[in-house]
């Protein structure tokens, strides 16, 4: 991912602990930009039900990623829900495997529902207003995933240079069926890129490991 800090050394319920615990003492404070984040990471934390321990590590993963990709872009208190979305998923783009974004397009509907009430709700000095809520998702995804897998099938390669835009819808539009991602056809596609976990850190390492165990049956 981005920023490994945000993923290593911190088992995930020590962390979850320590959100809640950050969350419950600045309930009643207001907070700076330095601490939105966090300060997201800790409502997450209290008031969402994950289906599976892997669904919400993931979820938070992701919302920490989405979250500085808010407060980075973010002008004159305005966030473009659709915008941060775009560049976090562009951000994290190869590190994880494509069962991730198989998460994310799962949990959308109530990731989505919790940034559109917990991101106005900030307590900033400024106040924080949401633009573009009503994303494609499915689509964004789906691009992503084309462009990944010509990142890594064509790594270290010139030929990557050579892949046009129409290449990537192409192989975006046959990830997609009419029921939205086929996740089947993701699977075929990208058993030629295999995604191998890289690295010395064993929280992330278990997660990632956890992620590409995924099979399509168990999404």
């Amino acid at each position: 991912m981005v920023k490994q800090g945000h993923y290593a050394g911190v088992s995930t319920s020590k962390k979850s602990r320590q959100l809640k615990q950050h969350a419950q003492r600045q309930a009643n404070a207001m907070i700076d930009r330095s601490t939105v984040a966090d300060f997201l990471q800790g409502r997450y934390v209290l008031t969402q039900r994950a289906t599976s321990a892997l669904v919400d590590e993931t979820m938070q993963r992701f919302l920490a990623e989405w979250a500085e990709q808010g407060v980075e872009t973010s002008e004159d208190g305005l966030w473009d829900m659709d915008k941060i979305t775009v560049q976090t998923l562009a951000q994290i783009a190869i590190k994880v495997p494509w069962q991730f974004y198989a998460i994310i397009i799962g949990q959308w509907s109530k990731f989505s529902r919790f940034i559109k009430k917990e991101v106005p709700a900030l307590p900033t000095k400024q106040a924080v207003r949401l633009m573009n809520q009503d994303m494609d998702i499915t689509s964004v995804i789906g691009q992503q995933l084309a462009v990944n897998w010509y990142l890594t099938h064509f790594s270290g390669t010139s030929q990557l240079a050579t892949v046009t835009n129409d290449n990537i819808q192409e192989l975006a539009k046959s990830f997609t069926d009419q029921d939205g991602i086929s996740w089947q056809n993701v699977a075929v596609v990208y058993s030629t890129t295999p995604f191998t976990v890289e690295t010395s850190d064993q929280s992330l390492q278990r997660w990632l490991q956890s992620l590409t165990d995924l099979t399509v049956d168990q999404l």
